[in-house]
């Protein structure tokens, strides 16, 4: 029995290391996402949705300053053009000409879905994707899945209250990344057990 215990808190201890070792590259990728500059070369802009509307208005900001389409998925089946408009704090107008609301996911595995209908529909392929710092890897994980021709190219916004790398000394932020990570590797298991 004692020995059938000690393997027990050996594996559990192994498990706890391996585990800790795999957050902390998660957030150290969260923490090197955000992007600078915005990137060239693509068709069209997708934004997703979240607790922070500055995802939104980095894209709208982007696909202005490109002059791309953008879509916004996940967005609440009530909110109107008008809303987001607000929000922006740009003309109805610019929003009603060239930001299309996706209104279908309710989840990122639904985003990576509603944006490849979305660009099948329209022809693109080379998309730049906005979402938050810690966002990014599951949302370009479920993109590529969802469409595994598609290029996406990332644009990550910092939505945290303190950078991902400090996230020991704010525990909302901490909250928010072991949550992301646990959602990253379960998504990753799932698309697994899909393809089996």
């Amino acid at each position: 029995m004692r020995v059938f215990l000690q393997t027990v808190v050996i594996v559990l201890a192994a498990g706890l290391l391996v585990a800790g070792w795999d957050f902390a590259r998660f957030v150290a990728r969260a923490d090197r996402a955000v992007t600078p500059d915005p990137p060239l070369g693509a068709e069209a802009v997708v934004a997703l949705t979240g607790a922070a509307d500055l995802r939104i208005i980095a894209a709208i900001q982007l696909a202005d300053s490109l002059d791309l389409p953008l879509l916004i998925s996940g967005v609440n089946v009530d909110t109107t053009p008008a809303d987001i408009a607000r929000i922006s704090q740009v003309d109805l107008d610019k929003i009603e000409c060239c930001v299309t609301l996706g209104k279908a996911a309710a989840t990122t595995e639904g985003n990576g879905e509603e944006v490849a209908d979305w660009a099948s529909r329209n022809g693109y392929s080379r998309i730049i994707v906005v979402t938050s710092e810690y966002h990014m890897e599951r949302a370009l994980f479920e993109m590529q899945h969802a469409m595994p021709k598609g290029q996406f190219v990332s644009y990550a916004v910092s939505t945290t209250r303190v950078r991902p790398a400090d996230w020991y000394k704010d525990v909302a932020t901490a909250r928010v990344l072991v949550e992301e990570w646990l959602k990253f590797r379960l998504a990753g298991i799932r698309n697994v057990a899909k393809a089996a």
